[in-house]
């Protein structure tokens, strides 16, 4: 198969396959051609290791293209992406744009990214394709390919060279597995991390008084003693709500918040079921009025003099955008009320970021107590790298923070196919709370210029955190899988059917099919990674 001579979109321009061509070269080379997506473990690690490569005593008959299919999100690749990808090369190597995936038909499965695409520069003809290879699996098929261009025997496979079963890649993602600790800065909340803030995040975020009916708090969706789950397959607020409702004991690592990620920072998320008439049912108003009567000392200690709230004729016991009382205050005042009500989000939000989980058994595994998974729990763990896993599920809280489509089953309660990611960026988009928005104190350091729903996002939600995952059933977005066995035997049959109405969506092609024995090796792993808090 000669490979068209197509054309890559790069930060200065094109490159064309046919700009490898070499016809009158004295010999061969190899054109590697990578294909890799920007939220990708295994691609992260192939990119920060492609010197090796390079370095080996065939890397001067080596040349690589580095094809960006996909950005951190899961959205297709664009020029902006290209510098956060080559800052992960450890090598200098040419990227462009394939957010079409035109290499896809050199595939004969639907397998992990990456994928490497070896080609014979003296003729473009396709000399093998590899679905995310083991680096040893990698070099050999390197060696054997120039061996075979060349007329000259092939090197012989030897023993995958590992330690306790994993190989140098698997090992390396696996101590990147260990234990998170202090989420990352937010400086889009000023009191993100003040010890005053957090505790009286606290309060606020157990206190039922803050919503009308006097029964429904943060707490009520997010029990402490569930994971800050609440073990619902919909969660119950005011009235039932159409998704499950994910833990938030490490949500402060999170660059995205809500199944679809339509808040981008925790202080937005914990805003958003404030005011939701199915979830807390309150307005910001009423909350307002809350604080003053409970908190007031405590609040302006923290972040100075609140509004003069005593004053009924100015500010209304309740109300939000959209209500007439809100609507007959004057634009300072609600300016005022919404900056009190939106440092109660960042105050729960200061709460939050102090969660911290103890340690599993992977943990004490990944910190080199071999002993501490038993022999089926390491099989499990075999299957979790070989079955592409670790593809979307890597680092301290094993996820990518992307969005993909699975089709697992809807929650809503009309039986309707949730959208997921599709609604989910224009409610970003629209909203007051964003963190490049007036409210945030940081408005320069994030930016959602060009994000839009396409294609991609219908029927995509947010990777969840494995870490924890044993204590926060019923799963999926919709709660409707009562079982970590029965999420998994999703996956093996490659989530509901096409023409199934309780989820939309196309399959991305890189989604890693594996059968039902797969996933009952899979189990006993998945099993010990508890996330209990410390």
């Amino acid at each position: 198969m000669t490979l068209p001579d197509l054309s890559f979109q790069t930060t200065n321009g094109r490159v064309s396959l046919g700009s490898y061509f070499e016809p009158c070269a004295p010999q061969s080379r190899l054109l590697v051609i990578r294909v890799s997506a920007a939220w990708c473990g295994t691609c992260r690690w192939e990119a920060a290791h492609t010197a090796e490569l390079l370095a080996l005593d065939i890397g001067h008959r080596l040349q690589v293209l580095e094809l960006l299919i996909a950005n951190d999100d899961n959205g297709p690749a664009a020029v902006a992406d290209v510098p956060g990808w080559q800052a992960r090369l450890n090598a200098p190597t040419q990227v462009a744009l394939d957010p079409l995936f035109r290499l896809a038909a050199v595939r004969f499965v639907r397998a992990p990214l990456p994928l490497y695409v070896l080609v014979d520069t003296r003729t473009m003809k396709l000399v093998d394709a590899l679905d995310d290879p083991h680096r040893q699996t990698l070099i050999l098929s390197l060696r054997q390919a120039l061996a075979k261009l060349d007329g000259t025997a092939p090197p012989q496979a030897t023993a995958i060279q590992t330690v306790d079963g994993f190989t140098p890649r698997e090992t390396d993602m696996l101590r990147e597995m260990s234990l998170p600790e202090a989420p990352p800065p937010d400086p889009t909340n000023a009191k993100a991390d003040d010890p005053d803030a957090a505790l009286l995040g606290a309060l606020l975020f157990s206190d039922p008084s803050l919503s009308p009916s006097g029964t429904v708090a943060c707490a009520t969706c997010h029990d402490p003693s569930l994971s800050f789950a609440d073990g619902r397959p919909q969660s119950l607020g005011v009235a039932l709500v159409d998704r499950n409702a994910p833990s938030i004991l490490l949500a402060s690592h999170s660059r995205w918040q809500f199944w679809d990620g339509r808040a981008d920072t925790l202080w937005a998320q914990a805003l958003g079921p404030l005011e939701d008439a199915k979830e807390v049912g309150s307005s910001r108003l009423f909350i307002v009025h809350a604080v003053f009567d409970r908190y007031r000392a405590r609040y302006e200690a923290i972040f100075g003099t609140l509004p003069p709230l005593s004053d009924a004729v100015r500010f209304p016991p309740s109300g939000k955008p959209g209500e007439a009382s809100w609507a007959s205050m004057t634009a300072v005042d609600q300016a005022a009320v919404t900056r009190v009500y939106v440092n109660v989000g960042k105050a729960i939000a200061a709460f939050e970021r102090t969660l911290r989980v103890k340690p599993n058994a992977l943990d004490r595994y990944a910190a080199g107590d071999l002993a501490a998974l038993s022999a089926a729990e390491k099989k499990g763990l075999q299957m979790f790298f070989t079955a592409g896993c670790v593809q979307c599920h890597y680092g301290p809280r094993l996820t990518d923070d992307a969005f993909h489509v699975v089709r697992f089953p809807t929650g809503r309660q009309d039986g309707k196919a949730d959208d997921g990611r599709e609604g989910g960026i224009p409610s970003l988009l629209a909203s007051e709370f964003r963190a490049d928005g007036v409210f945030s104190d940081a408005p320069a350091s994030r930016s959602h210029v060009g994000l839009v729903a396409g294609e991609w996002t219908t029927g995509a939600f947010r990777t969840p955190a494995l870490r924890g995952i044993t204590s926060t059933g019923p799963y999926g977005h919709g709660g409707t899988l009562a079982t970590l066995a029965e999420v998994l035997k999703n996956y093996s049959t490659g989530g509901l059917a096409a023409g199934d109405p309780r989820a939309t969506g196309k399959i991305e092609p890189w989604v890693p099919l594996f059968s039902q024995s797969h996933a009952d090796e899979l189990l006993p792993l998945i099993q010990v990674l508890s996330g209990d808090r410390r």
